[in-house]
Parts: C-alpha cells; structure tokens; sequence
C-alpha cells in the first residue's frame, strides 16, 4: 500500500482521500505508511487521530523516525478537533481545520494531513459531515493540499459513504486507493 500511496502523491499535488477502513490493523499500517511517506519527501503531518491508535503509531513510527523528523509531526486530538465546540459543529470544526493548518500555509511549510473522522453518540451525522467535507475539498483546491479523511466502515451508513464519495476525488479502502468515479469538485 505504501507504494500505492506514494505513487498517487507524485501524480497528485492536491488530493483529497476517503478512507472507509474495515480493519484496524491495516489501517495503522497505512496511517504510518502515509506518515513515512510525507516525512521521507520532506513534508509536515498534521495527524488528527484518537489517543488509542496514537499510542500504536508512535510505538511504530519512533522505530523509523529520528527526533528531528518526528518533529514534523503535528498531533491533534480528534476528540478536541471535532467536539471543540462542545459538540459536533461543522463551522466549528472548519475554524479548527483553518487554526490548524493557517501556520503551515503561512509559512510555506509543505504538509498533509490524516485525519480519524470519529463523530461520537451523534445518531446521523450525515448532512453534517457531507458540509464539513465539501467545504474541506474547497480548501483542499484552494490551498493544495492533501488530505486524508479516515471513517471506520462499520460505522458509516452506507447513504454517508455514497455522499462522501462525491467530495473525495481518490477513494482507499485497506488494500487499495483508487479515483473517485462520482468525484465533482466543489472548487
């Protein structure tokens, strides 16, 4: 997968990616290839990511990394990324995102980001999210950036991974990242 990643960075400057993942285990070994990756062509990783999975990444990436690189990564926790209003508030979490990212581009700092969509107790977050990842993708094209949005499946109702399919321009899965054949760009 780590090959697969890397090619589709080289083609693609600005991407934004859906990851719906089935197998934790698989997904930490993306998570930390994707981080490698960035890190190896010299990029900053904003990792947005749950406190259990960061206690698995770091085990691994400390393995790979020296304390310069592991530097360059940016830790945020997506329990106070997307509750940081208290609950799960699109504009919100976008303000977040902006705060977040707003050094980097000022700067000219290259970075990407991963980032473990987890939305709590909220029942159907689906008109929510589907705002919240359109107006990303819009900075996505604005900024170039690359972007991954990580969604555990069980979790996803399938009407949320069919919207979401059409403001992600490559879709990953445990095995494979592939183009979006719904993809419209909301640039």
């Amino acid at each position: 997968m780590k090959e697969k990643i890397g090619n589709l960075l080289s083609e693609n400057q600005c991407t934004h990616i859906l990851y719906s993942y089935h197998d934790r285990n698989r997904y930490l070994e993306n998570a930390v290839a994707y981080v490698l990756e960035g890190i190896e062509k010299g990029d900053s990783v904003v990792l947005i990511e749950n406190e259990r999975n960061l206690n698995v990444l770091f085990k691994q990436l400390n393995n790979h990394l020296t304390s310069d690189q592991l530097k360059k990564i940016h830790v945020i926790s997506n329990y106070d990324f997307y509750q940081s209003s208290g609950s799960y508030h699109p504009p919100a979490i976008y303000e977040q995102l902006t705060k977040s990212i707003t050094p980097f581009l000022e700067n000219d700092i290259p970075f990407r980001s991963w980032t473990n969509v987890e939305w709590g107790t909220l029942e159907d977050p689906a008109s929510i999210i589907e705002w919240f990842e359109e107006e990303t993708d819009r900075a996505i094209h604005e900024y170039d950036l690359t972007i991954v949005c990580a969604y555990e499946s069980v979790k996803m109702p399938d009407h949320l991974e069919d919207a979401l399919k059409k403001s992600h321009g490559h879709i990953m899965t445990d095995e494979d990242i592939v183009i979006s054949k719904v993809y419209s760009s909301t640039n």
